[in-house]
C-alpha cells in the first residue's frame, strides 16, 4: 500500500504567515516561528517516510516554492505549488492527484505539530480499514485528513477556520454511510498560547 503523504505549507514571507503570532512576535518573529513550524512537522514526516519503499513524502508551498528556506526542507523534487482555488479546492487537488498513484493520501498541516510517527502509523494502518482518516486537534479542527478514496463533499463549502471543522467532517461522513476514524486529541499552532506550548514541549531549556 503505497502512502502519500503531503504537507501544506506557505512561504515564509514577513506579515503574510502566522498573522495571529504578529501581536507577540512581530511580523518578522512570526515569520521564524512558522519557519520553526514546518521544519518540525517536516522532520518528523521525513524520519517516517525513510528507508520505507511504499511512503512518498511531498511539501506543497504557496505562493511558490523556490524560497532559500524551502531548500534546506527538502530537495526541489518533492516540493510542489499549491493548486488554485480556496483551501478546500487545493486539499480535493492534491488529493485527486495522489490518489491517481497511490493507494492512500495523507494531508498534513504545517503547523500540525502534535504530529508523530506514531500518529503516522496509526493512520497508514487505520487506511487498510477505512476510506477516510482523521486526525482531530482540540480547537475543532483537524490537523490531518487521510484517504484512500477521494470524497469532494469533505472540501466543498465547509467552515474553513472555525472550530467546526472536524464535527462537520464526521457529520458528512455519517450521512454518506463512509466509514471513518478520528484520532483525537491533537493540536497545532494558531496564536501565543499555543507558541508557547510549542517552545515548552518541543523546545525545552
Amino acid at each position: 500500500m503505497l502512502i502519500s503523504l503531503n504537507i501544506l505549507g506557505r512561504t515564509p514571507i514577513a506579515g503574510q504567515v502566522k498573522t495571529r503570532l504578529i501581536p507577540a512576535l512581530g511580523a518578522n518573529g512570526a515569520a521564524i516561528a512558522h519557519e520553526q513550524l514546518l521544519s518540525h512537522v517536516v522532520g518528523v514526516a521525513k524520519a517516517w517516510c525513510e528507508g520505507v519503499a511504499n511512503r512518498e513524502l511531498k511539501l506543497w508551498c504557496t505562493p511558490d516554492i523556490i524560497h532559500p528556506y524551502f531548500n534546506v526542507l527538502l530537495p526541489g523534487e518533492q516540493r510542489y505549488k499549491q493548486p488554485q482555488g480556496d483551501l478546500g479546492q487545493r486539499m480535493s487537488a492534491i488529493v485527486s492527484q495522489g490518489l491517481q498513484t497511490a493507494d492512500g493520501v495523507v494531508l498534513l498541516g504545517g503547523d500540525g505539530v502534535s504530529v508523530s510517527e506514531t500518529l503516522l502509523n496509526q493512520v497508514e494502518a487505520a487506511l487498510a480499514q477505512v476510506p477516510v482518516v482523521i486526525a482531530s486537534a482540540e480547537d475543532g479542527g483537524y490537523i490531518l485528513i487521510a484517504m484512500s478514496t477521494h470524497v469532494p463533499s469533505l472540501f466543498t463549502n465547509m467552515p474553513w477556520g472555525t472550530d467546526k471543522i472536524a464535527q462537520e467532517t464526521r457529520l458528512r461522513l455519517n450521512s454518506q454511510n463512509i466509514q471513518w476514524q478520528d484520532f483525537s486529541g491533537q493540536w497545532d499552532v494558531d496564536n501565543a498560547h499555543d507558541w508557547e506550548r510549542f517552545k515548552r514541549t518541543f523546545q525545552p531549556k
